[in-house]
């Protein structure tokens, strides 16, 4: 009894080490990290794929329930990015391309060719960083995108775009818009 709570104290001890002895022989880069008690709803950066019959209420609470507002939004980058994943979660193509720049051409009809099909996929987005360059503000934000249709899975980053309140600046280029994606094949 006694050599095995001296050996739980060593591994216990040991721990900590190990983890980190582990993560810095990790080569490929980490996945996004979700804010804490982050969960599947309207209010989350996460989307999932839909089961026909548990998500269909839900979904259509979801759809019911977009944050229009959040097109209108100039300090929260991120609560776009929530609109913008819960219109994808619900196949609602023409809401989710109102998040993208007038500049980017999106489309519904792209939106539907890229995220469409018989399983929706689950984009996790991480924590973004916001960074001011010639009169703009710019939130760049890691990606990792999964489908479970069979299609491989995706990694790299949104990057939204905001005018830094500039004399001159329409309403639209005021607020928060999906600029440009940059995924590749995992």
């Amino acid at each position: 009894m006694r050599n095995t709570v001296a050996i739980k104290a060593i591994l216990l001890a040991a721990l900590p080490g190990t983890m980190l002895l582990l993560a810095a022989c990790h080569r490929n880069p980490p996945a996004p990290e979700m804010s804490a008690g982050a969960t599947e709803d309207a209010s989350d950066a996460t989307v999932s794929a839909p089961s026909v019959d548990a998500s269909a209420a839900a979904d259509a609470g979801i759809a019911a329930g977009l944050d229009m507002e959040a097109l209108t939004e100039r300090r929260d980058p991120e609560r776009l990015l929530r609109y913008y994943t819960n219109a994808i979660r619900v196949g609602d193509w023409v809401d989710a391309a109102r998040a993208w720049s007038l500049d980017a051409q999106m489309t519904p009809e792209k939106l539907k060719g890229e995220f469409g099909g018989q399983a929706g996929p689950k984009i996790a987005i991480g924590k973004g960083d916001v960074e001011g360059a010639a009169g703009s503000l710019y939130y760049e934000a890691p990606v990792v995108i999964d489908f479970a249709d069979g299609r491989p899975s995706r990694r790299g980053t949104f990057v939204l775009r905001r005018v830094n309140d500039v004399p001159g600046a329409s309403e639209e280029q005021l607020n928060w818009r999906i600029e440009r994606t940059s995924t590749f094949t995992q």
